[in-house]
């Protein structure tokens, strides 16, 4: 009896596993599976923040896996390129002209999302690791205009 609820047991945890990669039940280290940068956007683009900007990300999730960081890049026609120092994770998207942005990651392991709004000489907002227990804010000051800009 007790080897069979054993196999009954081990089976059902079998199943689930499978079941739950074939739903997208768990996060996924496949870059494939990550959200990629439009060609595009499909709203229009503010370009009053365009320059060189710096900042950092900050971790709250209290995990030794995530790493403070900086943040330094620039705002081109709207179009916001952005790098975290620590590991060179690219991070590109738009400024809309409702102030808001959502940076796209390039990154063959983690999947990285950053969330923000722009106000005057501030960019900041959320991030999180989709595949991994890190989360926190991020902010980027104004540091001039840049050679790109």
């Amino acid at each position: 009896m007790k080897k069979n609820g054993m196999k009954l047991l081990g089976g059902g945890f079998v199943v689930f596993l499978i079941a739950g990669s074939q739903l997208g039940w768990f996060a996924s280290s496949n870059p494939d599976s990550f959200p990629k940068l439009p060609s595009e956007p499909d709203f229009a683009v503010s370009n009053a923040f365009d320059g060189k900007w710096v900042g950092r990300r900050l971790d709250e999730s209290n995990s030794n896996m995530c790493e403070r960081t900086t943040i330094e890049g620039h705002v081109v026609d709207g179009f916001v390129h952005l790098v975290l120092t620590y590991n060179g994770t690219s991070l590109k998207g738009w400024i809309s002209e409702s102030n808001q942005l959502r940076l796209y990651a390039s990154h063959p392991q983690w999947d990285y999302r950053f969330s923000g709004i722009a106000e005057g000489n501030k960019i900041q907002g959320e991030w999180n690791l989709q595949n991994g227990p890190c989360h926190g804010t991020w902010y980027i000051e104004y540091a001039g205009k840049g050679a790109d800009s």
